[in-house]
């Protein structure tokens, strides 16, 4: 079948759904995942060639977002994430008695140092530990000595088919879980798995603006003494706009700064939580009598912490606004301030013009009069001798000249203005 030609990279989309599938796990089985932030894009060659040190084929083993080898007994997986990496390391144990659940001696068939020396620092280290239980689980005061901690957290997950403990507490430098699985096959177990690994990871990583969240909320509140100090002192006029603009400029640099740093963190954040809310979504919960659900306690601790972050992400977006208006008001006052000005100079500048015109006018009446002058002592060596052949008076002659000359003085003066006057308009 001939079809047309295809969208670029439109099989890599088309695999997308299919990325990530989760790892089929026995019962009983364990499992230690450890999450570690990307410093930079020669990270994924550091984690290929670490892969590579278990004797496995890490370079074809996968996708470019992940990669499984095998050693010995255990399966070590890599998965790629946009901010972080995650090693799993799954195993299928023949038995395992609910005392040693935690035991890790499983995992001597890596290399000694292979997991201290993970490229990367470490964010979240996950361990998991399924164990058989036909009935029902075992009462929470018998669990409690694993954990070391009598505030135990869980609950019935995959609809009942098997039951999840955990403190949720960070001991050694791992947080762990105790699956008992009362009716799940090994794909359904290993969906289990998976997503508790990532309600544990994802949770770490959406903490992460937490501490971010803390000490912008001290900076926000200075900011936001500042603009409203601003706003008082234009408010009262007692400092010249030029000042007020300039500390303004100062304030708004500051917190686009603050912005542009941390806006990323906390959208990181907020799609974090989304992903944790539906794991807790997806574990499909039914209460155990005696202990406390896990999205109860989430709801209890995580939840508040999501909301601080939101609320001073939109905080600093509403505060840079506000300098943004602020801002406006104070170059509206200046531009009012320009015009009343302008009106002013435009008052004193037709003042000056009128002043000008009536000096122009006075100064053309002077000319018209010196120029008749002159014109009459020149025209009186012409008329004079013509007036003596003809008999006629010299002084007539004289007072005859004078308003002719002055006249034609005048009406060359006005068409010359004129002549002018077309000019500068055109």
């Amino acid at each position: 079948m001939k079809l047309p030609t295809e969208v670029e990279e439109r099989q890599q989309l088309a695999d997308e759904i299919h990325a990530r599938p989760f790892e089929p796990l026995s019962t009983p089985g364990a499992a230690l995942a450890i999450a570690t932030l990307r410093e930079g894009p020669d990270d994924d060659a550091l984690c290929m060639a670490h892969l590579a040190r278990l004797g496995g084929d890490a370079s074809g083993a996968g996708t470019a977002t992940q990669c499984q080898v095998r050693c010995g007994a255990l399966r070590v997986r890599w998965e790629r994430h946009t901010e972080f990496h995650t090693f799993t390391v799954f195993t299928d144990l023949g038995e395992l008695a609910m005392d040693q659940a935690f035991d890790t001696g499983w995992l001597a068939a890596l290399p000694h140092d292979w997991l201290a020396t993970l490229p990367g620092r470490m964010i979240s280290a996950t361990q998991l530990a399924v164990l058989p239980c036909p009935g029902d689980p075992p009462h929470a005061r018998l669990v409690a000595p694993l954990f070391g901690s009598d505030l135990l957290v869980g609950n019935r997950v995959a609809e009942g088919a098997a039951t999840v403990v955990s403190d949720l507490r960070t001991k050694a430098g791992v947080t762990r879980f105790l699956v008992f699985d009362h009716a799940m096959n090994r794909r359904r177990a290993g969906r289990t798995v998976q997503r508790l690994i990532e309600l544990d990871t994802y949770r770490m990583m959406a903490l992460l603006s937490l501490p971010l969240a803390s000490r912008r909320m001290g900076q926000l509140a200075a900011e936001e003494t500042q603009l409203a100090s601003l706003m008082a002192r234009f408010h009262d006029a007692t400092d010249g706009d030029e000042v007020l603009l300039h500390e303004l400029v100062t304030l708004a640099a500051q917190v686009e700064h603050a912005m542009a740093e941390n806006s990323a963190r906390f959208a990181a954040t907020r799609a974090y939580s989304g992903i944790v809310n539906q794991r807790l979504v997806d574990l499909r919960e039914m209460l155990v009598p005696g202990l406390q659900p896990l999205s109860e306690f989430m709801a209890r601790r995580f939840r508040p912490a999501m909301d601080s972050c939101a609320a001073t992400a939109a905080r600093q977006t509403q505060l840079s606004e506000r300098i943004a208006r602020a801002a406006q008001l104070l170059q509206t006052r200046s531009e009012v301030e320009r015009e009343r000005q302008n009106q002013a100079l435009l008052s004193s500048l037709d003042r000056r013009q009128g002043l000008q015109l009536r000096l122009q006018e006075t100064v053309e009446g002077l000319s018209v009069i010196a120029m008749t002058y002159y014109g009459v002592g020149l025209s009186n060596y012409l008329l004079k001798p013509l007036a003596k052949a003809m008999g006629w008076h010299e002084t007539a002659v004289t007072l005859v000249a004078v308003p002719v000359i002055a006249l034609l003085v005048l009406l060359n003066v006005r068409r010359l203005r004129r002549h002018l006057h077309q000019s500068t308009d055109s």
